[in-house]
């Protein structure tokens, strides 16, 4: 299959970087201009009910601005439902590696997933495939499209999986309404003692898929933060969102994992819980504070 991407480059400006984020209530826009613009992602909603209250919990607090949905998992269909009074911004979190349900007829282990993509031994009509229908579970339980798209364990960026989410963008939506995950990190720092790990993700597509964006003017992130070990309890996930802000541009999507509790199918259940117990602690308002950020939607 061919990909043609031509057809959009200089369709229109990127959205990130000419447009204001949307305020949230009570916040003036001139204190605005003042303060980074964090978008709060939580990543997995759907996965299990642990995340999905700990989401939901979170939101209503304004303690997140966006989550991030496997909508082939057993808990996204009743989760959806109570998503969609929520101000926050919900996207596709793309999946090729976790067996999560009868929709889900193509997945991988990472590692293979890996080898296949750089080696291009995937079948661009299964990866198309496979995208549209977890499009397809997102608009039935949601009523509308996506907000954004990215990739659980940051697939959507490899090769082949990347043209295929590219060609079913340009085919199925208009690129005023939605945005796309980059990976790329503008500040070093921002990696903080785990620059192996943002590395590897670099190598894996951030920056091709940055440039792809670029080419055919689909909006994006400007700057990207969250990648830790996911281990060390709240401490330690305490100690990387303070570094996050403080290495913040004006502008940054930062994502989290948490959930109300441990569910014993999940390898990062213990630290899901304790990301969730600092996001709802009053430690993080003032750590918001201290780095003059706010919580806002992406641009529209």
């Amino acid at each position: 299959m061919t990909f043609v991407l031509s057809d959009r480059m200089g369709y229109r400006q990127s959205l990130l970087r000419h447009n204001k984020p949307t305020q949230q209530a009570g916040t003036g826009s001139h204190m605005a201009r003042k303060k980074k613009q964090v978008i709060l992602c939580a990543d997995d909603f759907g996965l299990n009910e642990h995340i999905n209250r700990a989401v939901l919990q979170l939101a209503a607090e304004h303690r997140i601005s966006a989550t991030s949905c496997l909508t082939q998992a057993g808990a996204w269909a009743a989760g959806a439902q109570r998503l969609r009074t929520l101000d926050i911004d919900i996207g596709l979190h793309i999946n090729f590696t976790e067996k999560l349900g009868p929709d889900n007829d193509f997945h991988r282990p990472l590692s293979r997933l890996i080898v296949n993509a750089w080696l291009r031994q995937l079948d661009p009509v299964v990866l198309v495939r496979s995208i549209e229908r977890q499009c397809d579970l997102f608009e039935q339980h949601m009523k509308r499209t996506p907000d954004f798209f990215d990739g659980h364990q940051h697939v959507h960026q490899f090769p082949q999986i990347r043209d295929a989410l590219m060609d079913v963008l340009i085919r199925r939506y208009d690129c005023d309404d939605f945005w796309v995950r980059s990976t790329a990190m503008r500040n070093a720092s921002l990696a903080r003692g785990l620059q192996w790990k943002a590395r590897l993700i670099a190598l894996l597509g951030s920056s091709a898929l940055r440039r792809r964006l670029q080419r055919i003017d689909f909006p994006y992130n400007d700057d990207f933060a969250g990648v830790y070990a996911l281990t060390g309890g709240s401490a330690r996930f305490e100690q990387h969102m303070q570094a996050w802000l403080a290495g913040a541009g004006e502008r940054i999507v930062i994502m989290c994992h948490p959930a109300d509790g441990v569910d014993p199918a999940d390898a990062i259940g213990a630290q899901r819980t304790a990301e969730y117990a600092f996001l709802k602690s009053d430690a993080f308002i003032h750590l918001l504070a201290t780095h003059t950020s706010r919580l806002v939607r992406h641009p529209t």
